[in-house]
């Protein structure tokens, strides 16, 4: 019949994933979900999507940050806003803890690079964050490769602005924050090879970067306001 919507495309199966993640641009955000309101078969599959990535979290144990740094990220992280999009809606929405989400989130991204042919499964790096979304003031990418302890970092949004820094901290356990790079001007990548001891806390452990005066922060922690963290989650089973 002309009236029936047509079968979701392969295309339509990378959107359904994008939209659970909430990477679409706003246009096409509302215009996917306009699409789930006629289309049934959409709709099934984003589920289908949810499903898969929901699963990822079963064998993910919860990682506690320690009080004191939760009163310094939850304000920027989860301030008032309208309620949450995508897979962190649907999965708050089931009453996971913050810190699962942020594990879900990293997780999904490399299982749709995976399905979408982006990644093999040999290319996975062991434990992925993604740091900020396209609407924060800083978006950062993390790999981290415990075999080699080396820590990759992409810089997806803007650079810091005039007069001052990005710095990425490591927040690992009950630990302080600990400084692993000022982020130098110009750069859009950067690699770090973390001594052993530093390397052995990573997996799991939060990335968070702050504005910092130029050159970095004066201090042993953040004297600037965090602008984004995540966890560094292991995707590799």
């Amino acid at each position: 019949m002309s009236g029936e919507a047509p079968d979701p495309t392969a295309e339509d199966k990378v959107r359904a994933a994008e939209y659970l993640l909430d990477l679409l641009p706003a246009e096409d955000h509302h215009a996917f979900e306009a699409r789930l309101t006629r289309e049934p078969a959409l709709r099934m599959l984003v589920a289908g999507w949810a499903d898969d990535f929901v699963a990822m979290t079963d064998a993910i144990a919860e990682v506690e940050v320690p009080p004191h740094v939760w009163e310094a990220l939850r304000g920027r992280l989860w301030q008032e806003e309208p309620a949450p999009r995508g897979l962190r809606g649907f999965i708050a929405s089931l009453g996971i803890g913050e810190l699962v989400i942020g594990t879900a989130a990293a997780a999904a991204l490399a299982f749709l690079a995976w399905e979408t042919g982006l990644m093999t499964p040999a290319e996975l790096p062991d434990f992925q964050a993604s740091i900020g979304t396209e609407a924060d003031a800083a978006r950062y990418i993390a790999a981290f490769d415990p075999d080699s302890g080396q820590l990759s970092l992409d810089r997806l949004g803007e650079a810091a602005p005039s007069g001052s820094s990005h710095e990425l901290w490591l927040i690992a356990g009950d630990g302080a924050p600990i400084s692993l790079l000022v982020w130098p001007a110009g750069s859009a990548r950067q690699v770090i090879d973390l001594p052993p001891p530093l390397a052995r806390q990573a997996p799991g452990a939060t990335l968070a970067i702050s504005l910092e005066p130029a050159g970095g922060s004066p201090a042993a922690g953040p004297t600037g306001p965090v602008l984004a963290a995540a966890p560094l989650a292991e995707v590799r089973s």
